[in-house]
């Protein structure tokens, strides 16, 4: 698997390319989409389609763009229908004069994904940061979106954000093999050993 990381500049978000299997497709594009298009076209790359940890304005604001210059679906969990459509709940209302509605999605539905689009590509909803929050799991790798960062979590004091449903979705995080890798939507990567050792949230389930 290759993994090529964006950090963009709003927010620092981590944009993914991720090459599982001979398939090529993003992982939270939320800004710079010029930056991300000329990478794709000068390694010509064949995007197969975007998949989003979650619907938060920092993570899909490049989305419609790259929808329309690839021609390639775009993937969200179901739960996240009502923030991906609502510029208050995504906070584009807050950070964007014109605001961000999506119109062209594709719903991932149920609490768990196997085999999703290419054999091997799991997801996990894992509610708290907003309740269609998921993690992609491909072999030991682990994108964990807002849910889980390097020595800190996601917040939960945002529109559908929840305290409750975070420490249940860490507690699953924290069933993982101590071996895997984490690569967060902020931040730089880790392990779930890591985590489990330094991560004061991930050690002691505050909520």
């Amino acid at each position: 698997m290759e993994i090529k990381k964006f950090i963009l500049q709003f927010l620092g978000v981590n944009c993914y390319l991720v090459n599982y299997k001979n398939k090529y497709f993003l992982i939270d594009p939320g800004s710079e989409f010029e930056k991300i298009k000329e990478y794709i076209l000068n390694h010509e790359i064949k995007l197969e389609f975007i998949l989003n940890t979650h619907g938060h304005y920092d993570h899909i604001s490049a989305v419609p763009e790259l929808v329309q210059e690839f021609s390639i679906p775009f993937y969200v969990h179901e739960k996240e229908e009502e923030i991906i459509t609502d510029p208050q709940k995504n906070l584009s209302s807050t950070f964007y004069p014109n605001e961000l509605s999506l119109k062209t999605y594709n719903l991932i539905k149920g609490d768990f994904s196997k085999d999703f689009l290419i054999p091997g590509l799991e997801i996990m909803n894992l509610p708290g940061h907003t309740p269609g929050s998921i993690l992609i799991k491909m072999e030991e790798y682990l994108f964990t979106g807002d849910v889980l960062f390097k020595d800190s979590i996601g917040r939960t004091d945002l529109p559908c954000g929840n305290n409750r449903a975070m420490n249940d979705s860490l507690r699953k995080i924290k069933r993982f093999d101590k071996s895997f890798k984490i690569f967060p939507g902020h931040g730089p990567e880790s392990t779930i050993e890591t985590e489990i050792e330094n991560n004061f949230f991930l050690k002691n389930l505050v909520f």
